[in-house]
């Protein structure tokens, strides 16, 4: 039985698989040959967000700008690199529907330059 650092990435993925079409711990370590405490521990990181890149979990506030919001501030700074936050969080309250504050076009756009 192989334990959870173990696993490669492909069994990970067959784990994560497995159980998301309902499958059972049990099945799914047999299946994987792996230990059932792997499979636990394997499917409750990938839920929490720490094997797949995911953005956020599934608590807290809801998010002041959507992934179009930030697509849009992206174009926003991209055809103007000298726009300062207000500029850009007036021509993000344009045509919204949810208007957003200059903090958070401010923090959003320092996110965006640092990927």
């Amino acid at each position: 039985m192989q334990k959870r650092r173990d696993l490669s990435d492909v069994q990970k993925g067959m784990i994560i698989g497995f159980r998301a079409k309902g499958g059972s711990i049990s099945e799914t370590a047999n299946f994987v040959n792996c230990s059932r405490a792997a499979v636990v521990k394997v499917y409750r990181a990938w839920q929490y967000g720490t094997i797949q890149n995911q953005r956020r979990g599934t608590c807290g506030a809801p998010r002041a700008m959507d992934d179009r919001g930030e697509r849009r501030l992206r174009r926003c700074v991209r055809a103007n690199r000298r726009a300062t936050v207000e500029q850009l969080t007036a021509q993000m309250n344009q045509r919204a529907a949810k208007s957003v504050s200059s903090t958070t076009v401010q923090r959003v756009a320092q996110q965006l330059a640092g990927h």
